[in-house]
């Protein structure tokens, strides 16, 4: 457990680390149009950026020497008519997610023209805008934080939807090694899309990367802590790696939540897979207050007590699981059985009366009957119900046999031997009416 713990924070510590970045951007240039703005495009790329980017949390600027050294050595004079293929080259070598560059003119009234683009990095998208600025440093670099960087947030708002898109695409076609890159990228464009966390966990899941998987699933928590799916996924993670009490105790998080009774069924089960029948027990029966009708919880705990040979305490969960379920066959062998352990034949036969007077056509009610009836010696009302069963199941050979051992009973021979010959015309690979035949000594 100790080696698994340290491996899952490991894991959690890489997680952490790829996708703290912030969207990384790079200003190749912005171009003075005529003399008269030559000092505002230089005084952007010296210091209004530089100071900008102090203040900004989601981006980080690309360091601004080397981002120009690029664009001189790319031998365009004015970089806002380069190629797009030649701008995204230079995007590459800078590892940047967003490039910026534009040109500057004069306009009326002492102010400026900025014209900038902004190419992603990610979809090769390319959206330009265009504001005025003044020569004031500090109007200038709030007309350039309002404009600008608005607009790239706002471009990388919507890449994070274009994005998503393609990352689904990939995952729906179950192309996991795309998806699971396209989501990687999404994350480092936007930190907090909690959606993709989910995606990557279940990616890894699906790859059976069972540690990976729940690493993804913590971090998703650690921006919401309440996140059903999240715990959900998780507990499956951990099931998967054998740790029960991790996988417990993820689904338990979810009943501090909201109460579920499916919930508790899944612990409950989880419990029983690793024989804490204690635990099981009382997990079956938190799911039972919830819903007195829950069928499945008491199949399950009736099964729980009949594996351990608790066959009193199984009786009552299998007899309501029973008419829950009337077509289990299981559960109603299994709660015969518990009534013959316990030597109450005669709560068995009331039981399958019961069940009967609900469903007039179940055949393992009827059969269980005949039986109770043959252990108690009431061969009358044995061929009685034999008769009927074999009137709602005419092509079932243990109908047959059931009736033909309740007229070898009742001492009604002849019949015996039809209803035994019957059962080997449907198969006469059974052994059961041949034994009849015996016998009764019938040629």
């Amino acid at each position: 457990m100790k080696i698994r713990t340290t491996v899952l924070m490991v894991l959690l510590l890489l997680v952490s680390s790829l996708f703290a970045t912030n969207m990384k951007v790079a200003i190749l240039d912005f171009a003075k149009k005529d003399s008269d703005s030559d000092y505002v495009a230089k005084a952007m790329m010296k210091r209004d950026f530089k100071t900008i980017f102090k203040s900004e949390k989601e981006m980080a600027l690309i360091d601004l020497s080397k981002s120009q050294a690029l664009a001189k050595k790319s031998g365009y004079t004015n970089l806002f008519y380069a190629d797009i293929a030649d701008i995204a080259n230079m995007g590459t070598e800078l590892g940047a997610d967003v490039v910026v560059w534009g040109e500057v003119q004069s306009a009326k009234n002492n102010e400026f023209k900025v014209t900038a683009k902004i190419l992603s990095m990610k979809s090769n998208e390319v959206v330009q805008v265009t504001f005025n600025v003044e020569k004031s440093s500090k109007k200038r670099q709030v007309a350039i934080k309002d404009n600008l960087f608005a607009k790239i947030s706002e471009f990388s708002s919507g890449e994070v939807e274009k994005l998503f898109g393609i990352a689904m695409q990939y995952f729906n076609s179950k192309n996991y090694p795309e998806a699971l890159k396209e989501f990687t990228n999404l994350i480092v464009v936007d930190p907090e899309n909690i959606d993709s966390y989910f995606y990557l966990g279940l990616i890894k899941y699906y790859q059976k990367d069972y540690e990976a998987s729940v690493a993804y699933y913590q971090k998703g928590l650690e921006i919401n802590p309440e996140h059903v799916d999240f715990l959900n996924f998780m507990s499956k993670s951990y099931d998967k790696m054998g740790d029960v009490e991790a996988a417990a105790e993820a689904l338990e998080e979810i009943l501090s939540i909201k109460e579920d009774k499916e919930i508790w069924l899944r612990i409950g089960n989880l419990y029983a897979k690793v024989e804490y029948f204690d635990e099981a027990t009382e997990a079956y029966q938190n799911a039972i207050e919830l819903d007195e009708e829950y069928g499945e919880a008491y199949r399950q705990l009736g099964i729980l007590q009949y594996n351990q040979e608790f066959y009193e305490a199984a009786i009552e969960p299998l007899e309501k699981a029973t008419k829950l379920f009337p077509d289990a066959d299981d559960l109603q062998k299994k709660l015969a059985k518990c009534y013959k352990k316990t030597g109450k034949i005669n709560e068995a036969i009331a039981q399958y009366k019961s069940i009967i007077a609900e469903q007039k056509d179940n055949v393992r009610a009827y059969m269980n009957l005949i039986n109770a009836y043959f252990t108690t010696d009431q061969y009358k009302k044995a061929l009685e119900m034999a008769i009927k069963l074999n009137e709602i199941a005419p092509e079932d050979h243990n109908a047959k046999i059931l009736l033909a051992n309740a007229y070898n009973y009742s001492k009604m021979y002849s019949k015996a031997a039809e209803a035994a010959k019957a059962a080997l015309s449907i198969d006469d690979n059974l052994y059961q009416p041949y034994r009849i035949l015996s016998e009764i000594n019938f040629s």
